[in-house]
Order: structure tokens, then C-alpha cells, then sequence
């Protein structure tokens, strides 16, 4: 069990962690339990998803783990129970349909979102609270051959916002309208907080904002490869994944790495309203391809054509790459790794 010797929360704290049973939500669980820390793992149904306490007790020991069951984060009052004797929140859980009426989508994250702050905002006990973002609601992908831009803390994805809304909202405008939710969710996260932040001087929010999740699934049998996972598990499998050839230009992150920078945000003293960027490095799928070939030279695979293009610059990447290497970390974990660790799955597939 790792220790963060500067933390702001004692180290046996509870934490809550919503969407627990998700891709990003077990990981964030799994690294708040490797720091130490207890976790209280909110799902819709606990019954459904009563694997996560064996998972869990199995590396961490009894006690460490629980499970509760709130059904619909998006109603006021859901998560109060949940909230009791808790330091600090990772809201991980939100609206991943891929639904394309922003009237749905973008309203469930809003109302979600900002219902689980408030609930925090009433709990004397949560010092913490730790937003999931997205790297969807920094800004949109520099398109091939175009010019690299620098983001900062202070950008938007304003441009999905208004494809999103504007008529009209027909399925080809998924990823827009997801897009969209996360943005104008993080937006609606920064203005409850900053519009009562008078009321709890001692609450510390932060953002969180990976850009593509990969890496090893924490159990396989119950949980697979979801999300952006499954990505790299149907390339390296050969039998390919939709939009594969449209997602140029991204960066990736280890998945652990996304949990590790949750337990940053709610335990680094000097993280304070900040947007951590997850962003390890660029890449494309035919890098994935190189590595899966070098690893296991009787294997080959036919290339997608991707290209080394343009990649926007983070700003704000090397402030999180820092608190990775606050937790023990070496920096980020390589897109070898990475890969690596979806491999196995892959040739099962």
C-alpha cells in the first residue's frame, strides 16, 4: 500500500466514488484503495454489480471496499445517504448513451453533475471533491494537416456546444452531443462551486480531463473492455472497431493514470480549482500495431494508414505529469505499457 506523505486527508478517509463499476469508476476506486484510502463505491444496482466487492477485498483486504445503490444521481437528494461521513467525492458516473438529443443527454449530465456537488456542499464532513471530465470539453481535435493550437485552463469546446444544440438532432450527432455534455456539465460544476464556494470556504474542487482511456481491465469476466478500452482490444484483435480511422489526432492515457490523478486532486495540498489535463502523450492506432508486432513478431497486422499529423499543445499537461511523480509515480505510464497490457485480451478476441 502506497502512502502521499503531504496528503489533506488522513490516510483510512472514506471516499466516495461514484460510478464505480464503470472503466474510469474502478480504476479511480481501485488507486484511492492503493493510497490507502477506504472506498465507498456508489452503482444504479448493487446487485448487478456486487462483483466489485470481491474484486476489491481480494487485492485490499475486508472493510476497505462497500457498495451502495443510488439509483439516479440526476434527482435532488440521491446521493445524501451516500455522502454521510465521507471526506472526499470522485464523481466519476455520467451520461454515456451516446444519445443524440441534447435535451437528454447534456440536461441528465448537467442536472447529475451539479445535483452530487450539492449533496457534497451539504455534507460538513468532504473536504474534496474531484470532477471527472473530459478532454471533450477542453476542445475539439486539430483536424489532419491543420494548425496546432495551445490550450489552456481557460478553454471550452464551444464549437461542439453549438453543433450540438442546433438542429437537427439526428444520431449522426452522438459524439458532438457527448462532446457537448461533458463541456457544458464541467461548465455548470464551475459555476455552483464558485457561486457558493462562501458557504464552504473548506471545500477544494478539481477537475479531472483524460483524454483516451486504455489499459488493463481490472476483471475481465465481469467487466471486459468498455469505452475507449475497447478500442485498442478490437485493432489488436484484428477484427477492427467503428470510427477507428476518425480518431486522429489524440493523445491517450493509462486508464490507472486517470485514477491516480483523481487521488491528486483530492489529496495534493497546492491542487486547489484546478483542471488536470490527462494527456500522457499523442499517438494513433497503427503505433499501437507497431508495439503488438515488436512484442510478438509472429504476428502481423495490416496498418489502418494512420499518420503522424498535428497535436494540439496541452499547457497544462507537465502540472499533472508533476503530481503523478508526487505519488511515487515515474511519470506517465508509457503507451508500450499501455498497449501491452491490452494485449492479452486482444489475441483472446
Amino acid at each position: 500500500m502506497a502512502t502521499i506523505p503531504d496528503s489533506v486527508l488522513p490516510q483510512g478517509s472514506l471516499v466516495l466514488v461514484t460510478g464505480a463499476n464503470g472503466l474510469l469508476g474502478a480504476n479511480v476506486a481501485d488507486q484511492f484503495l492503493h493510497y490507502g484510502f477506504n472506498v465507498r463505491g456508489a452503482v444504479r444496482d448493487t446487485v448487478k454489480n456486487a462483483w466489485l466487492v470481491p474484486l476489491f477485498e481480494g487485492k485490499y483486504g475486508k472493510g476497505r471496499f462497500e457498495l451502495v445503490q443510488v439509483k439516479d444521481v440526476t434527482l435532488e437528494g440521491a446521493c445524501a445517504e451516500a455522502m454521510k461521513g465521507v471526506s472526499a467525492v470522485a464523481h466519476v458516473a455520467s451520461d454515456v448513451s451516446f444519445g443524440h438529443d441534447p435535451n437528454v443527454v447534456i440536461t441528465n449530465a448537467i442536472n447529475g453533475a451539479v445535483n452530487v456537488l450539492k449533496a457534497a456542499f451539504a455534507e460538513p464532513s468532504i473536504k474534496r471533491f474531484v470532477h471527472c471530465s473530459s478532454s471533450a470539453a477542453l476542445g475539439d481535435v486539430v483536424p489532419i494537416g491543420g494548425e496546432p493550437r495551445t490550450l489552456t485552463q481557460d478553454d471550452w469546446n464551444e464549437n461542439m456546444v453549438k453543433l450540438a444544440w442546433a438542429e437537427p438532432h439526428v444520431p449522426q450527432k452522438a459524439a458532438p452531443v457527448y462532446a457537448a455534455s461533458k463541456t457544458q456539465q464541467e461548465q455548470a460544476v464551475w459555476k455552483f462551486y464558485k457561486e457558493n464556494k462562501d458557504k464552504r470556504p473548506d471545500l477544494v474542487l478539481n477537475t479531472v480531463l483524460p483524454n483516451m482511456n486504455f489499459g488493463k481491465s481490472l476483471d475481465e469476466e465481469n467487466m471486459g473492455y468498455p469505452s475507449s478500452s475497447g478500442f485498442a482490444v478490437g485493432v489488436l484483435s484484428g477484427k477492427g472497431f467503428p470510427f477507428v480511422n476518425s480518431m486522429f489526432n489524440q493523445y491517450y492515457i493509462n486508464v490507472a493514470d486517470t485514477g491516480r490523478l483523481h487521488v491528486a486532486g483530492a489529496t495534493l495540498p497546492d491542487v486547489v480549482d484546478e483542471r488536470i489535463a490527462g494527456f500522457a502523450g499523442p499517438f494513433h492506432f497503427d503505433m499501437f500495431l507497431d508495439i503488438a508486432e515488436k512484442a510478438y513478431p509472429n504476428k502481423t497486422y495490416e496498418r489502418l494508414g494512420c499518420k503522424d499529423d498535428t497535436w494540439d499543445i496541452i499547457s497544462f499537461r507537465d502540472r499533472a505529469e508533476e503530481m503523478l511523480r508526487r505519488l511515487g509515480q515515474p511519470g506517465w505510464v508509457s503507451l508500450e505499457q499501455t498497449v501491452l497490457e491490452n494485449i492479452p485480451s486482444a489475441l483472446k478476441a
